[in-house]
């Protein structure tokens, strides 16, 4: 397979996607676009910490990272970050903690990285280019959409940005797996938006697939690092492949199933 024809699956993931805004999920629409003018002050990871201050904390970075002036201060302070991010997997992981901070814990993971590294730009333009239409563009006019121009064009921001969303891919999968059988919409965890978490379970887990199958080559690639350092020279057209993307959705693991089934939505075909 081409190089241009393993974009064409990758961008057919993506697309998909948009299927599940179209069918009618409201919770797909729950993105806060607002923009604060204000500063935060330098972010306290004991103040979000669950061991520290409970359901309160956890409850405290939800309200928090809908404010882009916290969001701010976070990336422009990656040790907190890294810290908050490994008392929420502390959290997660933690098998006598209450199932549903568990959870919570899980979908914060996944926002903190996503939010602090372009993760969540690309889900969202992903998104907004499928419903905007792909006439008269081809494969590469659409991907340079998806991935914001300066993500595009420096390779640390791009490895930040995918190893967003492969960070947030691991919290999405303890949190699928966290939902009992029968699973339905009742398992929803009060104050996780499971639409919005649907979404970029979706993208995270495609990003896995890529990284994957570029990995396993041929060529293979010895680290997951220099994988997502050769996904980035693919994307500027400074290398070639010719890997084979299977579908990630035909069929999709289990954990990515029940979020979607939590969310109420109909998973990509």
């Amino acid at each position: 397979m081409t190089f241009r024809a393993l974009k064409a699956h990758v961008l057919l993931c993506f697309l998909l996607l948009a299927s599940l805004l179209v069918a009618g999920c409201d919770a797909f629409f729950g993105f806060n676009l607002l923009k604060g003018l204000d500063k935060a002050p330098p972010p306290n990871p004991s103040t979000y910490d669950y061991a520290t201050n409970g359901s309160a904390g956890l409850d405290k970075l939800s309200n928090d990272l809908n404010s882009p002036a916290v969001v701010d201060s976070l990336i422009a302070d990656p040790t907190a970050t890294t810290t908050i991010e490994n008392n929420l997997k502390t959290t997660y992981t933690d098998p006598t903690v209450p199932v549903q901070d568990q959870q919570l814990a899980a979908a914060l993971y996944g926002d903190v990285n996503l939010k602090t590294t372009s993760g969540e730009t690309v889900v969202n333009n992903a998104v907004q280019v499928s419903l905007s239409g792909t006439n008269n563009q081809n494969v590469t006019q659409i991907l340079q959409q998806i991935v914001p121009a300066n993500v595009a064009a420096d390779p640390t921001l791009f490895s930040n940005m995918a190893n967003g969303l492969l960070n947030a891919e691991a919290a999405y999968i303890a949190l699928g797996n966290s939902f009992p059988a029968p699973v339905s919409p009742a398992e929803a965890p009060p104050g996780v938006n499971m639409g919005d978490v649907a979404q970029k379970a979706a993208v995270a887990w495609t990003m896995q697939c890529v990284v994957t199958a570029v990995q396993n080559g041929p060529p293979a690639f010895p680290t997951q690092q220099a994988t997502i350092d050769q996904l980035y020279l693919i994307d500027n057209n400074q290398a070639t492949t010719t890997v084979t993307v299977p579908n990630p959705f035909s069929p999709a693991p289990s954990w990515l199933q029940n979020i979607f089934t939590v969310a109420g939505a109909k998973l990509p075909s």
